[in-house]
């Protein structure tokens, strides 16, 4: 049975307000912009509250919450910080991304590189490319959006997306959903048992003149379709351009 407070509140918070909490708050903790987020009720508490109010409710990533519930961080602080979220003032939301001591193997939709040291090449420039550094690796990548914008850059294992070419952003499990405008399909990624990152749908213009898409079955170039390709044990992947 669904959690109520006092006043027969359901701790679900329509989407609609959540979608709304987000954009205010740039994506990201008030606190330190870190994009795993929980949906904190601040005046009035959850407790005392009749109705689900987008301005009282902020995000705080899990370890920020439990420093709120903890005591450590105050409310004043908290209600301090919705007024200049960190993702605000920095302009860009990031993470870590950790993966197990084994090469990861990337997937681009339908495409599977394993053991490729530079899965995708563009124009010249390492899209996706790994790293070995005292038996660790480190993924560095660049994607952009169908307009061309960078959207996502991932600089050795720790990810960084610009607030400023987002529509939305959530995290769903471990799966990242990145919409760069309403109405259409987000930029989907995960991170599964720490050694594959997979991005399942992405929709990218590259140099203002290659479209680059995919879903989960396959990916497009231009008009060409590919479907169930896997390639493993190279240097190189996939060379798009020159």
């Amino acid at each position: 049975m669904t959690e109520k407070n006092q006043h027969g509140l359901p701790r679900y918070i329509p989407e609609d307000i959540k979608k709304a909490v987000r954009k205010r708050d740039g994506f990201g903790c008030i606190l330190c912009a870190v994009p795993i987020v929980d949906y904190e009720h601040v005046d009035p508490l959850f407790t005392d509250a009749h109705e689900h109010k987008a301005e009282c409710i902020t995000l705080l990533c899990p370890n920020c919450h439990r420093k709120v519930t903890g005591g450590q961080i105050s409310k004043d602080i908290v209600k301090a910080a919705m007024l200049s979220p960190a993702a605000k003032k920095t302009g860009q939301i990031g993470d870590q991304i950790y993966f197990c001591d084994v090469h990861p193997e990337i997937i681009f939709a339908g495409a599977r590189f394993t053991n490729c040291q530079i899965p995708i090449r563009a124009f010249g420039e390492d899209i996706v490319f790994i790293e070995q550094e005292d038996e660790k690796f480190f993924l560095t990548a660049k994607l952009w959006d169908s307009c061309g914008n960078q959207t996502l850059q991932i600089k050795r294992n720790q990810w960084i997306a610009s607030t400023d070419n987002i529509w939305d952003f959530k995290v769903i499990g471990n799966r990242f959903h990145i919409q760069e405008k309403e109405q259409k399909p987000a930029m989907i990624i995960r991170v599964e048992n720490n050694s594959s990152l997979i991005i399942e749908r992405f929709d990218m213009l590259l140099n203002n003149s290659m479209r680059f898409t995919g879903d989960q079955d396959k990916v497009t170039l231009n008009g060409t379709v590919y479907q169930t390709m896997s390639i493993s044990d190279c240097v190189y992947g996939m060379i798009l351009g020159f």
